[in-house]
């Protein structure tokens, strides 16, 4: 089994990024693991990316059968082209992959991986419900009050999953019908407006909701997993035929506020999108909008 070296300085302060040095003890792969998964939490990292940074660690251990700070680029270099001509990996995989790679030499004080270029990502348009195929959605949760207003957070608020999970009691405003989302993407905060029927759907299910002081502080206590299936179900109760991610639904809402006028930095505003060239995205999507505005904006030669 491949091993690594950790520097005998650290080996008892497991909380901090060692660095590689000549005296050094080896640790097998799963210790290893196990140690840079641990760095990723204390990092407030999401369960997936742990997860996920996990396996690529692990995998490419097993790869290169060495100890990680005799790793050299030529090492990684092998393994991307391994990745690419050998187990056929997307350039969307390839890109995680290397990203995964740089942060775990990173979190041990190694810049080898920093040379590692990734692939361009190919630019793939969002897919998105009809108006009319999200207002089955919503209907085929009705009668669900903790499903109807985790569908309508997702439908008029834009939330992510993981937004969704860690949303707490004290995150709604009702006097001014806010949600607070606390540390999305990229550690920021952001207020969303709380639509009349989200605020209706929340109403009803914190109407049903145990009062007990000892439960859960989160407005829904549920994980990622659930909120996919609870997603899934309401679109196959609805007879959509394809198949529905929560991150649908906050594409339809944008897509849905361009086509309806709205301008393109609110949206960004509300989607919680570090750069309005994220959100750009939506405007390649909505043709209507583009015809419309070319047809208000086009020359008379």
């Amino acid at each position: 089994m491949a091993s690594t070296r950790l520097p005998r300085a650290h080996a008892s302060a497991p909380t901090g990024p060692p660095s590689a040095g000549p005296e050094a003890a080896p640790y097998s792969t799963v210790e290893l693991v196990g140690r840079f998964q641990r760095m990723l939490q204390a990092q407030e990292r999401s369960p997936c990316t742990v997860k996920q940074y996990g396996h690529i660690a692990r995998t490419f251990l097993t790869f290169a059968q060495k100890p990680l700070d005799e790793v050299t680029l030529r090492d990684l270099e092998s393994y991307r082209e391994y990745l690419v001509l050998q187990r056929h990996y997307s350039k969307n995989s390839v890109y995680t992959t290397v990203r995964g790679l740089t942060c775990l030499f990173r979190s041990f004080g190694l810049a080898v991986a920093d040379q590692l270029e990734p692939p361009r990502r190919p630019e793939r348009l969002p897919r998105y419900l009809s108006e009319e195929e999200m207002h089955r959605l919503l209907e085929a949760v009705r009668d669900s009050p903790r499903d109807s207003a985790i569908a309508h957070v997702l439908a008029f608020a834009g939330l992510r999953v993981s937004e969704v999970c860690h949303l707490e009691l004290e995150d709604i405003e009702f006097e001014r019908n806010i949600l607070h989302v606390r540390s999305g993407k990229g550690d920021k905060d952001r207020e969303v407006i709380l639509e009349d029927r989200s605020r209706a759907a929340l109403d009803r299910y914190l109407a049903g909701r145990p009062t007990d002081g000892a439960r859960d502080r989160r407005l829904f206590p549920v994980g990622p997993v659930t909120v996919e299936r609870v997603v899934r179900r309401a679109a196959a109760a609805a007879q959509i035929p394809r198949r529905v991610t929560p991150h649908m639904l906050r594409h339809t809402l944008a897509t849905t506020l361009l086509s309806r006028g709205c301008d393109i930095r609110y949206i960004q505003k509300l989607l919680g999108h570090a750069s309005v060239a994220t959100t750009q995205i939506y405007t390649h999507v909505d043709t209507n909008a583009l015809r419309t505005a070319y047809q208000r904006a086009k020359p008379e030669y």
